[in-house]
């Protein structure tokens, strides 16, 4: 009888720093998985933003060359009206 009396008595006093101990146990566990699972979801974004990163920098190096040949596209094309109007003018003075 005494052996249950220690028992329940062990119980009585312990019991509830087992149960916090175990909640605490508990928690820390969980959260480590949360933490682990985060940390998978952050790497797989950090991939996506470095793709992306990666095909906005081609994009763009793209439109600088577009923007290149429209600007030599336009200089030709006024170097070309400056002609023509050179020719207009000889004309017109032959003309006249």
């Amino acid at each position: 009888m005494e052996t249950i009396s220690q028992i329940s008595q062990l119980v009585g006093t312990y019991g509830v720093s087992f149960v916090i101990v175990f909640i605490f146990l508990w928690d820390y566990v969980t959260n480590k998985k949360k933490t682990a699972e985060n940390q998978e979801v952050i790497k797989t974004t950090l991939e996506t933003v470095g793709k992306t990163i990666t095909t906005i920098s081609s994009c763009l190096k793209e439109m600088q060359q577009q923007n290149l040949n429209t600007a030599k596209s336009l200089e030709l094309l006024q170097n070309q009206m400056e002609t023509t109007d050179k020719k207009i003018d000889i004309l017109l003075e032959r003309r006249g």
